[in-house]
């Protein structure tokens, strides 16, 4: 394999980011392109495909002229994208429709047929996850129920990361990784079930070849050369979800390691060497080889940015003036109230959620509101809401002998020592940061590198190379006084989840008439 360099392209829910690495690690250059999320009806989230690679053709360009590198010096491409996406495509890699995201929960009336349906059971446990709306197959049967004729046109089937792969190779394919968003995935042996698929109406010729994600594609084509830069015949490996190279990239490489993510979506993810099938939470195949990931996936890590939008004027006001960062001021706010806010709990469901509630009509609230309550205590029950909602999915590992020793933190929030210490306190283990050598953190770029690196044969195994890459830690220990405080107001806030669901899907009926 020739080249000095490796490029890598994150396809996030927001943006793109892509980034030029030399082979020993060193970000060159990076550029990212954000896009709109297009929601026309209330549980929609739909996005053009087309804008994903539009914003990949500009962010290969820009790092490019950035670099001043001669693209023949690029040893091959890495994509990761967003999950649970369904792209139907033409013969030329076309799509047909706006692709449906994993925030998509149109399909409610599909996923209750399926949890209906005769062979429900063994659905979940051929691919050990649970029958959700969020999930690629409620959103097959939606589009043949509600868009028959593009059914029809489909030739393939893709998720985010084949659609971009293969508009930069033609070939079409799908990882390991993404592949348990349909749920005739034989999660054990890595393969379609063309048996379950026949069963559920689902044509399995339009679904691409599996394939692992160090696998490759193919090579960068003629014309996917002219509309980035980059040379044609340059290597591109199959790629993988973003949230399981965003764990690699994190420092998860061994079994029992665990990545916590802060992002838009938070969560947690535990590398297993054995399959649970627990349909309240997420299973999927880890990036590396002979290891799993059991997951969970909470939407409530925006609700700080939200109250920044909506009520942070003041401090948006004092980064203009200071050239600070309002986030960074958020979290200095935060640290003045005491563990608990003073008795104020955030239940963080701006958006529903995921895992373990599963539960569209779920929705935020702040309890425990006085006279006394500061802004403080506010900024702070949102951090301290979105670290209840991991430890709620962690209990529930537990409950199948998964035991954590310590969390990686990544995405965000780990920019705030504030927030990073909450999290310490609240699930009762060391948060730990694993940064590069020059201080830049891991994350999906970084794993991403890694992996690319392993599926161009420049290194043997991804892991021990992270693990290479990551030598500094920053480790906030966790105190057992507020553990302890925390667990309790933790079963508040549980106990409050659970309680108010009926009066959420009554407000959602109601709301639906205005």
């Amino acid at each position: 394999m020739t080249g000095t360099h490796i490029l890598t392209i994150d396809i996030g829910t927001s943006s793109t980011k892509t980034v030029l690495w030399t082979l020993d690690g060193t970000a060159v250059a990076q550029a990212s392109q954000a896009y709109p999320l297009e929601r026309p009806q209330p549980v929609w989230a739909e996005i053009d495909a087309d804008l994903w690679w539009r914003a990949a053709c500009t962010t290969i360009q820009q790092v490019l002229a950035e670099s001043r590198l001669d693209p023949a010096a690029i040893a091959g491409v890495g994509v990761d994208g967003v999950g649970w996406t369904l792209v139907p495509v033409t013969s030329n890699g076309d799509p047909l429709r706006p692709a449906m995201i994993w925030l998509d929960r149109r399909a409610e009336v599909e996923a209750a047929q399926l949890r209906e349906h005769p062979r429900a059971e063994s659905l979940i446990d051929l691919d050990a996850n649970p029958l959700d709306p969020a999930y690629i197959t409620p959103k097959l049967l939606w589009l043949q129920s509600h868009e028959p004729e593009i059914a029809e046109r489909a030739h393939q089937y893709l998720a985010c990361t084949g659609f971009v792969v293969a508009r930069l190779t033609g070939a079409f394919t799908c990882d390991y990784t993404q592949a348990y968003g349909y749920h005739f995935f034989d999660l054990r042996r890595a393969r379609w079930s063309a048996d379950t698929a026949r069963a559920l109406g689902i044509p399995i010729e339009k679904l691409p070849p599996l394939a692992a994600c160090t696998d490759l594609a193919g090579a960068v084509t003629s014309s996917a050369a002219v509309a980035t830069g980059l040379r044609a015949g340059t290597p591109v490996i199959v790629g993988c979800l973003d949230a399981a190279v965003g764990a690699l990239g994190s420092g998860v490489t061994r079994l029992g390691q665990t990545n916590e993510q802060g992002g838009q979506a938070g969560g947690m993810a535990v590398s297993l060497d054995r399959v649970v099938v627990e349909p309240r939470l997420i299973f999927s195949h880890h990036v590396l080889g002979g290891q799993y990931l059991l997951q969970g996936g909470t939407v409530g890590g925006g609700s700080l940015g939200w109250f920044r939008d909506v009520f942070g004027q003041v401090e948006a006001s004092a980064a203009q003036l200071t050239g600070g960062d309002v986030f960074a001021l958020l979290s200095a706010e935060a640290a003045h109230a005491p563990a608990g806010s003073h008795g104020l709990i955030f239940l963080p469901y701006m958006a529903g959620e995921r895992t373990p509630l599963w539960n569209t009509q779920a929705r935020g609230a702040f309890f425990g509101l006085t006279y006394s309550s500061s802004r403080a205590d506010i900024v702070r029950a949102i951090m301290e809401g979105c670290a209840y909602a991991v430890l709620d999915n962690v209990q529930v590992a537990a409950e199948h002998g998964v035991h954590i020793d310590e969390y990686l933190g990544s995405g965000g929030a780990t920019h705030s020592p504030t927030w990073c210490q909450i999290k310490a306190d609240v699930y009762g283990k060391p948060f730990v940061l694993a940064r590069r050598p020059d201080g830049g953190e891991g994350g999906h770029a970084l794993g991403l590198m890694a992996l690319t690196a392993q599926g161009l044969g420049l290194v043997r195994d991804a892991g021990p190379f992270v693990e290479h890459l990551l030598p500094s830690r920053r480790v906030y220990e966790p105190d057992p006084i507020r553990h302890a405080h925390y667990l309790e107001l933790f079963a508040v806030y549980r106990s409050l989840s659970r309680k108010l669901l009926d009066e959420a899907r009554a407000l959602a009926r109601l709301s639906a008439r205005t």
